[in-house]
């Protein structure tokens, strides 16, 4: 058996989100770099967070300028922003740049003005342009607004236009639209397959851009997989035979077109069904919105020459954006260790995409080989959401076993009121890297992804997390199927309750697995609450002991503290959350916590990618 089908035995992986542009061959839309960009949308309030006021999901980064991401010609607002020596002040909140009768601190989200660097605004929604008149096509603001650009780029693929190109579309049945922000619907399709053909092209049928928020394709490796002939609620997920991503399109993606020797191989010796994923965001939770979006693949028969893609998913799920943080970076590593069982032989990169959400600053992709860096497979210096920039090679790179592949995320939480964790809405973020790369036959599995300190190929072989108090051996603690319980959770389910009262004899249990347990440790906290997490069975053994763990913290807090009742003892694994208080710790609160977990990064809960269970 493969390591990716083994890999996948054991992780059964319920969703695996992958939102970006695979359009690497025909655009790369290069971002301005200018100060205004970089410094200025941090000195003001929601700076990061301005619509574009014509395109749906698209933002105006540069705020100051008449190009939308920063660099040449100042807008009003600039304009404005400029005279008032770049800073914040009572006048500028005040002042109307662009004249639509609100001022630039109402459409900031400040109206009090009293906002100042390093603050959370009052208002963190509903953010609208200080430097483009609205409505923007309205008699009073249209030529004041003439440099604002309204049409989505057209998409040009010069491959269309050889004789054997053909295509076909997949779309929704109308769709209506739930009123909640965020809803992910899947439906399949069967392709041609009378004899194998390579997808060259694919290009969005865009119906309702005021929910739309990306595309998904997978590819089904059994013609038996489940069929959907309708659309159904899904949540986002890459599960069962339907796992590995083959095409998308994202908000500033106008089609996908490959090179001339590479595509995705289907028909007759190769996958015949396809799952269409969308995901729809509806902030304003609007009652009737429809749509009927798709993709239409462009395919050609086979040719000798024209080589089979893979995409290769890199990045990692867990971890945390504290509010209000000029800089948070995020690393993951997919190590030479793991390179060596998932790449079976030397392959090359001609390609790449970083993904995070609007929180996202900076990305980076680096190759290296023998501890030295190798190459930018791709880098970001200043990351757009909206405007996905495509990093292509040519000569390809190549990849070889034992490569180890770097990537770097960076965020700016300035104007974030709460803290964020990876999660499939579009006010969470994530953390991905997308390696496209051939041949696919080179490669065992399409993932790399990290879990704190483990990678997918730790997961596989079950390496131990080292504590302070030894191996925890972390699959054996938090592993469940119809045979098996941990012996601990059989105990606690046994003598602990579920609603926050603790029993003498739950104590006791719980205060052995404290003291003696190396997975009871802070050390083990990510992986082990992430794994708890993932499953029913987990969930409900932490909600059983977490009355005992709040009683045993009040009652006995850490003896280097001498503030009754706060949290301080190393077994707590920061389950109280930090109130910044004199001695740094938070009161905890005793109400019953089902599900909540032992630590900040059980916030994720069951946005985790929920990638073990």
């Amino acid at each position: 058996m493969f390591i990716s089908a083994l890999i996948f035995e054991i992780l059964n992986p319920r969703q695996v989100f992958v939102m970006s542009s695979l359009a690497f061959l025909t655009f790369a839309l290069l971002v301005g770099s200018s100060r205004a960009f970089k410094t200025f949308k941090a000195e003001i309030p929601n700076g990061n967070k301005v619509p574009h006021p014509c395109k749906a999901n698209f933002m105006w980064p540069g705020v100051g300028h008449q190009n939308r991401f920063g660099g040449g010609v100042n807008n009003q607002f600039g304009l404005d922003f400029k005279k008032a020596g770049y800073w914040w002040s009572k006048d500028i909140c005040q002042a109307d740049s662009d004249g639509d009768g609100l001022t630039n601190g109402q459409e900031l989200g400040d109206p009090e003005c009293a906002w100042s660097v390093g603050k959370i605004p009052s208002r963190t929604s509903n953010i609208s342009h200080p430097g483009i008149c609205d409505p923007y096509n309205s008699p009073l603001c249209s030529l004041k607004n003439s440099f604002v650009e309204c049409d989505m780029e057209e998409f040009v693929c010069p491959r269309l236009n050889d004789t054997d190109v053909n295509h076909v579309n997949l779309t929704f049945l109308e769709t209506t639209i739930p009123p909640t922000e965020t809803n992910y619907y899947c439906m399949t399709f069967d392709l041609p397959n009378d004899q194998d053909y390579h997808m060259i092209a694919t290009e969005p049928i865009m119906d309702n851009m005021e929910v739309l928020h990306h595309i998904l394709i997978y590819e089904c490796e059994d013609d038996n997989s489940t069929l959907i002939p309708t659309p159904q609620a899904c949540g986002m997920e890459a599960k069962g035979s339907c796992r590995n991503i083959i095409g998308l399109w994202t908000v500033g993606n106008p089609g996908i077109c490959f090179g001339d020797n590479i595509g995705f191989r289907f028909g007759k010796n190769a996958f015949k069904r396809v799952k269409l994923e969308i995901h729809y965001n509806n902030p304003l939770e609007k009652f009737g919105l429809k749509d009927k979006s798709g993709i239409r693949i462009h395919y050609q028969p086979v040719k000798s020459d024209v080589q089979d893609l893979v995409t290769v998913i890199l990045g990692t799920t867990l971890f945390e954006i504290p509010a209000g943080e000029p800089r948070v970076e995020v690393d993951s590593i997919c190590k030479g260790s793991c390179t060596r069982l998932l790449v079976r032989k030397p392959a090359k990169i001609f390609g790449a995409i970083n993904h995070m959400h609007y929180l996202g600053s900076e990305m980076s992709m680096q190759l290296f080989r023998g501890g030295k860096k190798v190459a930018d497979v791709a880098v970001d210096r200043s990351y757009n959401y909206d405007s996905p920039v495509v990093h292509t090679h040519s000569p390809a790179l190549d990849l070889f076993p034992g490569d180890e592949i770097r990537t770097k995320c960076v965020y700016s939480s300035l104007n974030s009121p709460r803290s964020v964790f990876y999660g499939e809405a579009t006010k969470d973020e994530m953390c991905y890297g997308f390696v496209f790369a051939y041949p696919k036959d080179a490669f065992t599995s399409h993932y790399c992804l990290t879990f704190d300190e483990l990678d997918v190929c730790d997961l596989y072989t079950g390496k131990p997390l080292q504590t302070t108090k030894g191996e925890c051996n972390w699959g054996a603690f938090t592993h469940f199927d119809e045979n098996y319980s941990p012996p601990w959770t059989v105990q606690v389910k046994d003598n602990c309750r579920m609603d926050g009262y603790c029993r003498p004899q739950c104590r006791e249990i719980v205060e052995r697995l404290v003291k003696d347990d190396p997975c009871m440790t802070k050390d083990a906290s990510t992986v082990i609450n992430w794994r708890l997490e993932s499953t029913e069975e987990g969930r409900e053994a932490l909600a059983r002991i977490n009355g005992c763990l709040g009683a045993m913290m009040s009652a006995d807090p850490d003896p280097g503290h001498e503030d009754d009742g706060k949290c301080g003892v190393d077994e707590c694994w920061e389950y109280c959350q930090d109130g910044h208080t004199g001695s740094g710790h938070g009161e905890y609160d005793s109400a019953p916590k089902m599900a909540a977990g032992w630590g900040k990064v059980t916030l994720l809960g069951l946005l985790l990618l929920k990638f073990y269970l």
